[in-house]
């Protein structure tokens, strides 16, 4: 018999609740099982017993981006500054931004028995969140785990992470309910049931605590259990039909998001009588949930799926009118995406374009490919024509998208759309500009060609660009600005000269981006041709220029050039500091992207002075995540790997790699890299006895380099392509450039070589015996609890131990610490 109205009893059968105790023993916990065990009731519930401080994430659709906004919101709990350096990092695709992530949360003091909770995991299976998450568990960060929840998991290493005790796997079997679990979980609601009736109940549902509730409902309403293959027949009986009709209109209303708030139910159903609805519904019904730290709520899975079959049946007028006014919310509230995504559902054209003018395209990722181009290209003409912004920001996104099929037909339609509207001509004039100027991108790092369709902008507008965000990284990532913008040999000079005159022009349009760069190409040419004065000259009004409106990236270029021009004189010291100013630049912007421009100048110093090991190893691997380092960018990165293969000794795999360098160098044309190619092909030749394809090499790297006076790729590489340069000399080819050559590589030579002296001879760390033990099983992957147990101490002395290696191996992490031993197998 029941004895009381309970619905709302709570039951946990012990082996949940004992292996929940040991969410706060693992850097990891993974619960999966099926929808409706319960899941996400048992570890919210075992975690506010436990005081623990909840970072709880519901995940509801695949978007990494969408995953990363939500992580740095719940960051902003713990510390504000954390969060928006998280957020401007970006998601961390690679190993480098991993460490920058990590080094963020360390600085910061996590509450005791922090817990983020990331419910419905599935979603994100597959994506590289998993390498993310298990990053982190493997670095044990103090006081902070991690709890994934799913029906299904694909994550990394489950195996491994297990063994070395990373780890706790909650399988759904701890989660199904067995007869006498089934006879206590009734009792806690309210319900008396025999033996017999828990074993008929455990064999209609097996386990399943959602069928088990609903029949448990059905019940309390008929005084008899049903068994049904129908769950939706048991949804509709105990829980729709007993509800008021203006409380199913409104939950109908709301089955249509994922997750809402009291304004917006509000807002959306236009009633104030939402707020009393959402209290009465929580407090008697499982099936809405209330998370207290997005205050927001949730359908479950089941019911929302029930809820949206009753609104499919609705008529069109219905449906037209709750996606309107859905899609208003989220404009309103400047989620343009989401707003997008509503009123394209009841074809609201004329708001969707207003919602793409207001965001201007920065909400747009490479994800959103897709939909972004869907949306245009259904849109009808009319929409079009009075929404003329959203079209140039739709063009420039095309760009942005690499989509170069695609946009002369939409460059053409805009044209049409602008020259047949009856826009005063002021308005005229300025959209037509910002036409030219989106057009100007279409031919990138053709200066001339860039500069002719700014100057038309600039005639034609009486104001900025509407699409430019002057802290957005004007160099691409790139180090070099040279690199970028030198595509044709023997017109260097002319290019220099073209540079300073095209970007007055950009300035005007976009309120100074970039300042200053075309003064560091300038200065990157005098030091190309050994005029070192000159180049410092330059570099400095570059500096000066850009500090005006203050723009890091070119600040960075301009440091690169320094410590260039730095080690020309053998000062280390002065170079360390120099990138001790390039790491303060970061940190004073936050445009984190510019980690990786670091790390190519980081890498190609440490490959000119022959430290292959302090190369940045996703550098060495050549492999590059477009999320982080930009197309044009990606020459410069095979300079330096280029000569990381010279280092290693690796000539037949730097040839096998040569089409590769030269097509990249190709598209966004480099004469620069083709020049270092060349000479890493001429050297590789001459290593492996084939010195005639060797001089040939070479010869073609003086080609292009000569006739502007490049001499500095030459220099640098002087130490594998000296014989080489001595025999043409003597065969009289180029004499006078390869005596300017070796001119200026001698007292470069004689300054690199008193670094390597001084500054990279290797030295064994200083560690104990039982530090060599800990740091030893920790680069193999085992946590502390495992190498506590294996050692037989406490998981805190290994912590403490650890730190201490940590310290005098000059490393920060579990990474760089399995990287050291990796290089140095016999410490």
């Amino acid at each position: 018999m029941y004895k009381q109205n309970n619905n709302r009893g709570l039951y946990f059968s012990e082996k949940i609740t004992e292996s929940m105790n040991g969410i706060f023993n693992y850097p990891l916990t993974i619960v999966e099982a099926p929808m409706g065990y319960g899941k996400t009731i048992a570890v919210r519930e075992h975690l506010n017993f436990a005081h623990a401080n909840v970072l709880w994430q519901k995940i509801y659709d695949s978007s990494i981006n969408s995953f990363w906004n939500d992580l740095c919101f719940l960051f902003s709990k713990i510390n504000s500054n954390c969060a928006q350096s998280l957020a401007r990092l970006g998601f961390p695709f690679d190993r480098l931004s991993m460490r920058e992530v990590l080094k963020l949360i360390e600085e910061v003091e996590i509450p005791e028995k922090t817990v983020l909770f990331i419910d419905d995991y599935h979603h994100l299976n597959g994506t590289e969140v998993g390498r993310f998450i298990e990053f982190l568990v493997i670095n044990e960060i103090d006081r902070f785990h991690i709890v994934l929840t799913a029906r299904f998991i694909d994550f990394p290493n489950i195996e491994e992470l297990t063994l070395k005790g990373y780890l706790l796997y909650i399988r759904k079997d701890h989660l199904e309910l067995v007869p006498n679990e089934i006879v206590k979980y009734y009792s806690a609601c309210g319900v008396s049931i025999n033996n017999s009736d828990a074993e008929k109940l455990y064999a209609t549902t097996e386990g399943w605590i959602s069928a088990l509730y609903l029949l448990l409902i059905n019940y309390k309403t008929e005084g008899r259990f049903l068994t049904t293959n129908s769950i939706y027949k048991l949804v509709d009986n105990a829980i729709y039909k007993p509800l008021a009709q203006e409380v199913k209109d409104f939950l109908i209303h709301m089955c249509i998001f994922d997750s809402f708030t009291k304004t917006q139910a509000v807002f959306v159903w236009e009633n104030e009588e939402a707020n009393l609805f959402l209290e009465d519904i929580t407090r008697k019904n499982l099936f809405v949930n209330y998370n207290i730290n997005t205050k927001s709520y949730h359908i479950h899975h089941i019911f929302i799926n029930f809820l949206q079959n009753i609104l499919a049946e609705k008529d069109a007028s219905y449906k037209e009118k709750l996606n309107k006014r859905a899609g208003d919310w989220y404009l309103k509230n400047n989620e343009y995406l989401a707003a997008m995504h509503y009123f394209y559902k009841v074809g609201d054209f004329e708001n969707l374009l207003l919602a793409v003018e207001l965001d201007k395209g920065e909400s747009f990722y490479l994800e959103h490919k897709e939909v972004i181009i869907k949306y245009f290209e259904e849109c009808p003409y009319e929409y079009k024509q009075d929404n003329l912004v959203a079209l140039l920001v739709y063009a420039m996104t095309l760009i942005r998208f690499n989509e170069m099929s695609l946009f002369p037909k939409v460059y053409e339609e805009v044209t049409l759309l602008i020259q047949s509207s009856s826009l005063n001509p002021v308005s005229m004039n300025n959209l037509m500009g910002e036409l030219e100027f989106v057009k100007s991108f279409t031919r990138y790092n053709h200066i001339m060609g860039m500069s002719e369709h700014l100057k038309k902008a600039c005639k034609l507008m009486n104001r900025p660009s509407v699409f430019i965000n002057t802290k957005s990284i004007w160099t691409f990532g790139s180090p070099s600005v040279l690199h970028l913008f030198y595509r044709e040999s023997g017109k260097l000079e002319q290019e220099v000269h073209a540079m300073k005159e095209m970007m007055p022009y950009y300035y005007q349009l976009t309120n100074g981006h970039g300042m200053g760069s075309e003064y560091v190409m300038e200065a990157e040419w005098y030091y190309n041709k050994g005029d070192f004065e000159n180049a410092e000259i330059a570099i400095n009004k570059a500096q000066v220029q850009a500090n005006i409106i203050f723009q890091p990236n070119i600040v960075i270029s301009a440091l690169f050039l320094q410590i260039k021009l730095t080690l020309v004189k053998g000062d280390y010291a002065h170079v360390r500091y120099l990138f001790n100013k390039m790491h303060e630049e970061i940190v004073e912007s936050q445009l984190y992207p510019l980690m990786y421009t670091i790390d190519m100048c980081v890498g190609f110093v440490n490959a000119c002075l022959r430290q292959d090991r302090k190369i940045p190893e996703w550098l060495t691997e050549g492999t590059f995540n477009s999320s982080h380092l930009f197309f044009p960018a990606r020459a410069f990165s095979n300079i330096i790997l280029g000569r990381f293969f010279l280092i290693k000794g690796e000539y037949l795999k730097l040839l096998g790699n040569v089409e590769y360098f030269i097509t990249i160098a190709s598209i966004f044309p480099s004469i620069l890299a083709k020049i270092y190619t060349m000479i890493y092909v001429a050297a590789a030749e001459e290593h492996i006895f084939r010195r005639s394809e060797a001089i040939e090499a070479l010869k073609k790297a003086l080609d292009m380099a000569v006739t502007d006076k490049v001499y500095m790729p030459f220099v640098e590489n002087c130490d594998y392509i000296q014989p080489l340069l001595d025999a043409l000399y003597l065969h009289d080819i180029y004499r006078e450039h390869i005596k300017q050559i070796l001119a200026i590589y001698k007292p470069y030579h004689n300054s690199m070589e008193q670094i390597i002296s001084r500054y990279f001879i290797e030295s064994k760390p200083n560690l104990t015996k039982r530090e060599e033990e800990i740091a030893q099983l920790a680069a193999e992957g085992y946590s502390n609890k495992r190498i506590g147990e294996r050692l037989y101490i406490s998981p805190n002395t290994v912590k403490t131990q650890l730190k201490s290696v940590y310290e005098k191996m000059g490393v920060n992490s579990r990474f760089l610490l399995k990287q050291y031993f990796d290089e140095n197998p016999r410490m």
